[in-house]
């Protein structure tokens, strides 16, 4: 292929993806109440929505209510000891910025090795430790301090 057939080529697949981009904007303002547009004075289309524009369930992700204890859900983290110095750890709360890292340092400050994990941020923050075992010799595994310990990390202090 020639230089002109490849700029004609990505000419056109930039028109494309620019009708895309306005298809999408036309239809995510279709989809929200008319009080809550944002005027626009010329046929501007953003690349990127502004929050005023985005829907309501996309504001609740994003927005400050995703912040724990205003979601309206408590904290829960069940802790159950296996065999040997190993747990397993189920948390959920709600999500708010640096609780991941927070979780973290405090299983390691409890001397705790997360050997399988999985975690999720949707809807909420989700943690299940499917094996976490006591790495620091000489201290006892206690789910109620562990418990105490992750409810701290999460904000809610008082829930356990």
């Amino acid at each position: 292929m020639d230089r002109a057939s490849i700029l004609g080529d990505a000419i056109e697949y930039l028109k494309e993806l620019l009708q895309r981009i306005n298809d999408l904007h036309n239809e995510l303002e279709s989809t929200l109440p008319s009080s809550s547009l944002t005027p626009t004075t010329s046929s501007f289309h953003p690349l990127t929505p502004t929050p005023a524009t985005f829907p309501s369930r996309i504001k609740d992700e994003l927005g400050p209510s995703s912040s724990p204890g205003l979601n309206g859900q408590p904290a829960r983290v069940e802790v159950r000891l296996r065999e040997g110095k190993a747990v397993n750890i189920h948390m959920f709360c709600g999500r708010r910025p640096g609780l991941l890292l927070s979780i973290i340092r405090a299983l390691d400050n409890l001397g705790l090795d997360a050997q399988q994990a999985v975690i999720s941020c949707f809807n909420g923050f989700s943690m299940d430790i499917f094996r976490a075992e006591q790495c620091k010799e000489g201290q006892d595994i206690n789910p109620g301090n562990i418990k105490a310990v992750l409810l701290d990390s999460t904000g809610f202090p008082n829930m356990i």
